[in-house]
């Protein structure tokens, strides 16, 4: 018989290319002869590459009468393959979710080949559970259920849009009347803040780069008042394992008072891993509100709060498609005390905040984390005169920050730097 790249080739591509520090382990075992062996990788194509006929027979002797267990712990998740002594019968099973599937073929081949078929059109639900699955128990899911997963990193740019960038927006300009100026115009604003994120989750390494990109149309008569394009990128490692995501988003700020901030946002995201096994997309609606309390000697206390609903989007491939329906409602909650720096350096600030975020929802590795953290920058407002009627200002800014985050299950720091130009 031949093994097929194969035994768990198919199947896993098929499952999850659509769906200890080691990212997967596979514990290979004929029971017959009483012999076995343990493979290790920190990608898909690392542990398939481990799994075929020339490999299996450099470690343990094999022949398709054998009794034979292929034991995959795909990312915390254990799945497990079975060929009875004597028998061409395939089991398939999940224990974690109650799955269990006989496929019975001509060969053992063919057996394996009637596994692939069910898992390609009639094993869609079960392919779906798997990876609804994958975000409870997985530490280093890319989709949801830690603070590097595309809904993590997603809710965080919801927030950073509708509340740290609103805190940070200059004051309403005040425009001296002086001279018979009767108008001030505002540029519209580029926004671009890169940031490193270093985390343990429970003994797994991970870090990300992230650049959202944002570019906002600001209103002349207000400058809190705008429409905002954001486009965030992020690419993370761990242990080696490498995920790309980005997204799209707008997002409308109004003043309901000249205090309080709302922003309603609508986001398309999505991330892809070839070493996770994972691709997927999500939609997103968040409303943001900040507001902020004016204290003495400019001193300044922000209050911001978040609620968002995230979803995952049935994913097309071909005659092939999947949702594994994760679908989150977020809180996330901030106050920021900011406060003057001019004895450092002019026309700079400082501020500290805490931030704590919750899920609700479908069931996630970790629920929720607490951050806390700082930034210190610069600010600079230029107002050019175009005629004795119409000023035209513009601001320039930059930003440094550090922020630790804390939580049941996962720890890190996150650099992250601030340009507005």
């Amino acid at each position: 018989m031949k093994f097929k790249k194969t035994l768990l080739l198919s199947m896993v591509c098929s499952m999850f290319l659509y769906g200890n520090s080691d990212i997967f382990t596979l514990n290979v075992d004929n029971t017959t002869e009483g012999s076995s062996y343990i493979e290790t990788s920190n990608s898909l194509e690392g542990i398939i590459d481990k799994i075929d006929l020339d490999t299996i027979s450099s470690n343990i002797s094999y022949n398709e009468t054998n009794a034979l267990s292929a034991n995959l712990n795909f990312r915390g998740l254990p799945v497990t393959l079975n060929f009875s002594e004597n028998s061409k019968d395939v089991v398939f099973s999940v224990p974690s979710l109650g799955i269990s599937e006989t496929f019975t073929g001509s060969t053992r081949d063919n057996s394996l080949d009637l596994l692939v078929d069910w898992l390609k059109v009639n094993g869609k639900e079960t392919v779906e559970r798997i990876m609804k699955k994958l975000a409870e128990v997985s530490p280093i899911d890319p989709i949801a259920g830690n603070p590097n997963s595309l809904m993590a990193t997603t809710v965080e740019s919801d927030f950073d849009k509708g509340f740290m960038n609103v805190a940070h927006k200059q004051k309403e300009l005040k425009t001296k009347k002086a001279g018979g100026v009767t108008k001030v115009s505002k540029s519209n604003r580029i926004v671009l803040g890169p940031s490193y994120k270093s985390l343990d989750i429970d003994g797994k390494r991970s870090q990300s780069y992230t650049l959202p990109l944002g570019y906002s149309f600001v209103d002349n008569e207000d400058s809190l008042r705008s429409f905002n394009i954001s486009l965030p990128l992020s690419y993370t490692d761990v242990e080696g394992a490498i995920s790309y995501g980005l997204g799209l988003g707008i997002s409308y700020s109004t003043p309901v008072k000249p205090q309080w901030v709302l922003t309603p946002g609508i986001k398309y995201s999505m991330v892809g891993s070839a070493d996770l096994g994972s691709l997927a997309q999500m939609g997103s609606l968040s409303l943001s509100s900040t507001y902020s309390i004016p204290l003495e000697n400019n001193h300044m206390l922000s209050i911001g709060n978040m609620i968002g609903y995230y979803s995952t989007l049935k994913l097309y491939d071909g005659d092939y498609a999947y949702d594994p329906g994760i679908q989150n409602t977020v809180f996330r909650n901030a106050l920021m005390y900011s406060l003057p720096t001019e004895k450092i350096a002019k026309e700079s600030s400082l501020d500290l905040y805490v931030i704590d975020t919750r899920y609700t929802g479908s069931k996630l590795y970790l629920t929720s984390y607490d951050e806390l953290g700082f930034s210190f920058g610069y600010r600079k407002l230029n107002v050019n005169v175009l005629s004795d009627k119409s000023e035209y200002a513009y601001e320039r800014e930059l930003k440094m920050g550090l922020s630790y985050l804390t939580s049941s299950k996962a720890k890190g720091l996150k650099v992250n730097f601030g340009f507005v130009f």
